[in-house]
Formats: structure tokens, C-alpha cells, sequence
């Protein structure tokens, strides 16, 4: 990709991040306004599970779709990743029937299902450089689900926020057929192709770079639990909308991210690509910088406002989050460009260490500290884990460089 191009593909995907994030925040808006604290942490706590359950979905359905997209058939790819969908979408929707969660259960059985499908198109989208059809999925995908859920609350407002599951549901499945319609745009027919070998190569690639993904959901997601069990769901709810608005700083950070992720899988592991990635890093890096204080110098009263009279804690919460923020703004570069050419240990590596950060000090922070408590533990993990990524690409960079 030439450096027009790249720059090019990340202007227009961080564009692109940036009405993604809109209409997020349109969502929670809503969330909060129609469904107060605790309705907003049930919501945050049924897509804290979602998110759980695509991550054993992505071993077939996310970066291994991408990094093996010219190596192997589509349709072999395709088999694999709808019939492992399936199989973690009913394994997931089984654990929370046996946890006494029923009425959730068959949304998430849905949504997981559906969501790895459309998660396997993103992957071939990236995997064969169509980044603007990336980007027309990320962007409709939000904008489909504020539609649906509205238009549930306007026909069956008694639900509360189950409108929210049901939104959900029927949007991924309009996502799945738009899809489908693009893909044929890449002259991409699909067929059932089962093939053992085929397998077996996206298992091995997928299953470290989604170890790290697991490990590094508990770094995100864990303090919620926490939170959930010590505190009550009303505190999650608060502490959601502080950690959703830090982690769209984060829009810059994963658009460069990804688009040097297809990038670094055409060059390779070459002098240029280090070079850009720590660029692309110090630049997302700076712009991060600028977010957090714009959000951090914002009055309370504005949130208040926004999402109503429990809210008055969230640029509390983003401030305190803030070292942290900054951190994962920067090495999000640095794993992306690991996972592309294949150095996956080290995102295990550095998302365990995080991990043992998380629990250590949640049991201790959060339930003496409260909100507050959980978000010096992220901001703790977040520093720790990033620095172990940056430690180990300083010392290959150095070894690297010396050899070429």
C-alpha cells in the first residue's frame, strides 16, 4: 500500500470511527435517559457478555479469516467460521441458562451467532484490502441498531430495556444480508467447503491471538463484574458511560491500527513497516492526548444533562482513567502490528501480566473505593500491558535494525 493510500484508508476509517461513535453515543444517550443507572447496566452487562462470547468466536471468524484470505479458499473459511459461530453462540446461551439467566439467554444466542458472521465478513473485507466496505459495515452496524431499538420502544415501550436485545437482534440480521451483498461485490461466492487442514491452520492461528483478546477483555471488562457483585448494577451502569466515552478516544488508535494491519500483512515484517508503525503510534498518541483533555475540562453538569442526574460522575471517571487511556491509545498500534506478522506470544504475554494486575487489585480497590477503585484498576492494567508490548518491540526493533 503506498503511503497516499495508507493514509487515505486511515483518514477515511477514522472518519468513518468518528460516526461510529455518534451513534454509539446516541445509544447510551437513550439507554440512560429511557432506562436510568441500573437499565443502562444491565445493557452494559449483556454486551460485556456478548463481547465474551465473540472472542471464542473470533478464533475462526476474525484476524486468522484476514490472514489467511489468499492462502485459502473462501468458501473453506466460510464453513469453518459459520459452524464454530453457532457452536460458541449455543455454548455461550447453555452457560447462561444454567447461571438462571433465561430470558437473556436466546438474545445472545442469536446475537452471538449472527455477530460472528458478520465478523468473518469483516475479516475478508480487511483480508482483501476493501477497507471502505469495512468501514460501510462498522458505520451501518450502530446505525441499524439505534433505528431497531427505537423502533421497539415506540411499538412495545413496556418492554424496557429489552428493547434494547430485541434492537439488537434484529440488527445484525439486516448487517448479515448487507453483508452478504457486499462480499458479491468482491465477486466472493460462498459453498459449503468442510476441510480438516483448512481447520487446523485458522485453529493454530487463531487461538493465541485470541487468547490475548480473552485475557484483555478481563482487562476491560472484569472491574464490571466487580462492581456488579460488591456495589450493584447501578454502579456499572455509571462507570459504563465513563469507560465508553474513554474508549472512543480509542477511534484513532484502532483505525490506524487496522489499516497497518492489512498494510503490514502485504509488506511483511520490513524496515518501512516498524517505521510507520511507531509513527502511526506517536500520532495516534498525540491526538489521544488532545481527546482527554477536551473530555476531562467538560463540566459534570454537561453529563448530567446528557444522561441524567446519575451521571455527574463520568468525567470523574475518565480523568482517572486517563493514564491508562493514553497507553492503550499508543501500543494498540504496536499489537496490531504483532498479530500481522504472526509474533503473538508477546500479546499473550502482555495481556496476562495486565490480567494479574486487574484481579489483584480489584479485590483490594473496588470494594473500598468504589467507582473510583475501578478505575485506578484499569488505568493500573492499561499502563503495565502496554509497557510490556513497548519493551518487547523496542528490543526486536533493536535487534532488527542492527541485522538489516
Amino acid at each position: 500500500m503506498s503511503s497516499i493510500n495508507l493514509k487515505t484508508s486511515i483518514v477515511a476509517t477514522i472518519l468513518s470511527k468518528s460516526l461510529i461513535l455518534l451513534l454509539n453515543f446516541a445509544v447510551i444517550v437513550l439507554t440512560t435517559q429511557l432506562w436510568g443507572a441500573d437499565g443502562r447496566g444491565s445493557v452494559a452487562i449483556f454486551v460485556a457478555d456478548l463481547s465474551l462470547i465473540s472472542i471464542f468466536a473470533n478464533v475462526f471468524t476474525g484476524g486468522s479469516v484476514s490472514y489467511f484470505f489468499s492462502r485459502l479458499g473462501t468458501s473453506k473459511l466460510s464453513t469453518a467460521a459459520y459452524l464454530w459461530s453457532f457452536i460458541v453462540a449455543t455454548v455461550g446461551a447453555c452457560v447462561l441458562l444454567a447461571t438462571g439467566q433465561l430470558t437473556i439467554a436466546p438474545f445472545i444466542f442469536v446475537a452471538a451467532a449472527l455477530m460472528g458472521m458478520i465478523a468473518f465478513h469483516n475479516s475478508l473485507f480487511v483480508g482483501g484490502q476493501k477497507i471502505s466496505f469495512y468501514n460501510w459495515v462498522t458505520v451501518l452496524q450502530p446505525a441499524l441498531l439505534l433505528l431497531c431499538m427505537l423502533l421497539c420502544f415506540v411499538f412495545w415501550p413496556q418492554l424496557g430495556y429489552y428493547c434494547y436485545f430485541f434492537g439488537q437482534s434484529f440488527s445484525l440480521l439486516l448487517m448479515l444480508l448487507i453483508c452478504g451483498y457486499l462480499r458479491r461485490k468482491m465477486n466472493v461466492r460462498l459453498h459449503w467447503d468442510f476441510d480438516h487442514s483448512c481447520n487446523r491452520q485458522l485453529f493454530s492461528f487463531g487461538w493465541k491471538t485470541e487468547l490475548s483478546s480473552l485475557l484483555q477483555f478481563f482487562n476491560y471488562r472484569l472491574t464490571y463484574y466487580m462492581l456488579d457483585f460488591y456495589i450493584g448494577r447501578g454502579s456499572v451502569g455509571v462507570f459504563s458511560i465513563g469507560v465508553t466515552i474513554a474508549e472512543a478516544i480509542w477511534i484513532v488508535s484502532r483505525s490506524v491500527s487496522m489499516v497497518q494491519y492489512s498494510n503490514v500483512l502485504k509488506q511483511g515484517n520490513t524496515w518501512q513497516s516498524r517505521k510507520e508503525t511507531m509513527m502511526l503510534a506517536l500520532v495516534s498518541l498525540a491526538i489521544s492526548v488532545a481527546c482527554v483533555l477536551v473530555i476531562v475540562l467538560l463540566p459534570s453538569s454537561l453529563f448530567t444533562f446528557i444522561f441524567g442526574p446519575e451521571f455527574g460522575q463520568v468525567n470523574r471517571v475518565v480523568l482517572l482513567l486517563a493514564p491508562g487511556i493514553l497507553a492503550i491509545a499508543f501500543s494498540n498500534v504496536l499489537g496490531n502490528y504483532f498479530s500481522a506478522i504472526r509474533h503473538l506470544n508477546v500479546l499473550i504475554v502482555k495481556s496476562a501480566v495486565g490480567l494479574l494486575f486487574t484481579f489483584v487489585l480489584s479485590l483490594w480497590l473496588i470494594p473500598q473505593f468504589k467507582i473510583d477503585g475501578a478505575c485506578l484498576v484499569n488505568a493500573a492494567s492499561y499502563v503495565v500491558s502496554s509497557a510490556v508490548l513497548l519493551a518487547y518491540y523496542l528490543s526486536k526493533k533493536s535487534i532488527q535494525d542492527t541485522h538489516e
